[in-house]
């Protein structure tokens, strides 16, 4: 948006909720206008929702709250500039006036979700533009079109792969705005984390000042361990900022800041990350041998939170093993193909049902990309963004991840599912691969009637 867009935005805002006159108090958060009114009667909601860059609205208390992402300072300034009222201080995420919300186990998996989406949101264009360049490319190739070995298929399909191989980067960008730290300093953190020269040693060890244990792994394509090191980085600069005296800081504190992050990330959170993705993936396993129906439930259900974690990277060692043993595979049939099936059906549904045009144009981009067998896109632009959607995701995953189990499906390799590489679930199981494909698809479709999801 521009300058204009924000003032124009701001206008039709203030004139939605009743004037500058019914505004008893206004701040902001990272990514919402928060507003308590005089009179709620003159909030004129249904009008609001469908503003062109609101996302949606919520009623917090008494606090009528309007989403708009990470644009939301410059809207508030234009809402503050128009109707002639004091700016505040952007208040945390995680606070509800001036109280500090309590972390509970009911709240816990809501406020996890609000700053992974917070911090996936502004990264969106790139995950849909490298993911759209995937789905193309895999299309033509399929078709016979272009040669994959050709320089120019190379050439793209390393374009294709740059968002994904350098997500750590651009998470640790954003998560620096999220955590209000330097963002430049966060995506340095970051790119330490996956500098090649490391990455190329991974599975060595060593000794940091000759006591300190560090072993080098590769991070590209990870999520967790940039969250975690740029939320220690953004209390270490804060704590320099406190400290160091301000002639000194532009030397001093990015020093410190970035040194200190780049040893207690390798030595310490990256490992927890990494740690958690691989058992995650063993529990996987675990659960598809001794739970059978039930485990493949589970597991198509959680396969979304792995992927928006970058934790599938953990399972390629065990589907390689099975791959290499037993000649076929049956994990990916039941995360990926039946969670990415739940997915391209929310998406076709948005498609469908959304009343805004840019909503309605990412339902139906996502939707077919992820049909082919890419869903980083749809995931990070309308999974994360809708909880009905996820929630439908989660539900639709674990019936089509039932069925795969239940008959234990087979998949020959790697690949784009559930139709990208379809010829690779051609075995004596494929009619169950089908069924579990479309029970997915069906059941995915049926609790976003159920939630009576709007694009809200």
């Amino acid at each position: 948006m521009t300058k204009k867009n924000y003032e124009e935005i701001a206008n039709q805002i203030l004139d939605l909720i009743g004037g500058k006159e019914n505004i008893s108090y206004c701040t902001h958060c990272v990514t919402r206008l928060r507003i308590t009114t005089k009179d709620k009667s003159r909030i004129k909601t249904d009008e609001i929702n469908k503003l062109s860059g609101v996302v949606g609205t919520q009623w917090s208390g008494e606090q009528f709250q309007i989403i708009i992402g990470n644009e939301v300072e410059y809207v508030y300034k234009a809402v503050c500039k128009i109707a002639n009222i004091k700016e505040e201080e952007a208040v945390d995420e995680n606070l509800d006036g001036n109280k500090k919300r309590k972390l509970t186990f009911k709240n816990a998996i809501p406020t996890m979700l609000d700053v992974l989406t917070s911090i996936l949101a502004p990264i969106i264009p790139a995950i849909v533009a490298c993911g759209l360049l995937q789905g193309v490319l895999y299309s033509v190739q399929s078709f016979g079109w272009i040669d994959p070995t050709s320089e120019t298929y190379v050439f793209f399909f390393n374009c294709a792969q740059a968002a994904f191989y350098f997500m750590p980067v651009l998470i640790g960008y954003s998560a620096a705005k999220r955590f209000n730290c330097n963002p430049v300093l966060a995506a340095t953190t970051s790119a330490i984390l996956m500098f090649p020269a490391f990455s190329s040693m991974a599975g060595t060890s060593i000794k940091l000042f000759g006591m300190v244990p560090l072993t080098y792994a590769a991070y590209s394509s990870t999520v967790v361990p940039a969250i975690l090191t740029v939320y220690f980085q953004s209390h270490i600069e804060r704590i320099c900022k406190r400290f160091v005296p301000k002639m000194i800081d532009i030397i001093i504190t990015p020093l410190i800041t970035v040194m200190l992050s780049a040893v207690v990330g390798w030595v310490i959170l990256a490992p927890i990350g990494g740690w958690i993705g691989t058992f995650v993936a063993e529990g996987i396993l675990w659960l598809y041998n001794a739970l059978g129906p039930l485990g493949g439930a589970v597991c198509g259900a959680i396969y979304p939170f792995m992927l928006m974690s970058g934790m599938q990277v953990a399972m390629t060692p065990i589907i390689a093993q099975n791959l290499a043993t037993l000649g076929y595979d049956f994990i990916y049939p039941v995360t990926s193909a039946a969670s990415n099936s739940a997915m391209a059906a929310c998406a076709i549904y948005i498609f469908v049902k959304a009343k805004k045009e840019s909503t309605k144009s990412v339902g139906l981009s996502t939707g077919i990309t992820a049909l082919i067998g890419v869903t980083e896109p749809v995931l990070f632009s309308l999974i994360t963004k809708y909880r009905k959607a996820l929630i439908a995701t989660i539900v639709g995953g674990a019936a089509g991840g039932a069925i795969m189990a239940l008959f234990r499906v087979k998949y020959l390799s790697f690949g784009f599912v559930p139709f990208g590489t379809i010829v690779l679930a051609m075995t004596d199981t494929f009619v169950y691969y089908l069924v579990g494909v479309f029970v997915a698809m069906i059941v995915a479709i049926g609790a976003m009637v159920i939630l009576k999801w709007r694009d809200e």
